[in-house]
């Protein structure tokens, strides 16, 4: 199956139900927030039918990395219906969605505790230490240290893996 690449403004009131139901099946503790985080710039989506059930998404964000503010692509709400797992759907929808990264972005990030599933996809674990600013005070997120990955695009020369991280809170994860 060849995903679908859809901005957020183009996924109409059935396909945003779709993907609630496939995030809800796909997630024990899928919360309103991390909905609201999926959404702000492109989705890579594979359907049965009228259903969705393989799901990555893209959004903006600023990340400080070091001392210089960057423009990252920020992958969010990637899912496979339970029963569809396995059968490299997840893989297609990544592929996907990275092969419309360079130019977008000079770099693109996750959290995930699924590391070897990224790095097959060429995505490198951050190593360096993950902050976050919470009412102008920045914040050590030592919890989110093994959790975040890059993705090295052009525009990303000179990044570093070892530099501390930091983001803008946000409702539910920061990170």
């Amino acid at each position: 199956m060849t995903p679908e690449i859809l901005a957020s403004d183009a996924l109409g009131a059935a396909t945003r139900a779709s993907l609630w139901r496939l995030w809800r099946s796909a997630f024990d503790d899928f919360g309103d927030h991390d909905g609201a985080h999926a959404f702000g710039d492109l989705h890579a989506l594979v359907r049965e039918g009228s259903e969705v059930v393989a799901h990555a998404s893209v959004v903006p964000r600023t990340v400080l990395i070091g001392t210089e503010a960057w423009a990252v692509g920020y992958v969010e709400a990637v899912a496979v219906a339970p029963e569809r797992q396995r059968r490299r759907l997840g893989s297609a929808v990544m592929t996907a969605l990275q092969d419309r990264l360079p130019g977008r972005y000079p770099v693109a990030m996750l959290a995930t505790g699924e590391h070897g599933f990224y790095e097959q996809l060429g995505w490198e674990r951050w190593r360096g230490p993950a902050y976050v600013v919470r009412d102008g005070v920045r914040v050590r997120c030592a919890e989110d240290d093994d959790a975040l990955m890059a993705l090295r695009l052009p525009g990303s020369d000179g990044l570093d893996l070892t530099a501390p991280v930091t983001c803008e809170d946000r409702p539910g994860d920061a990170w």
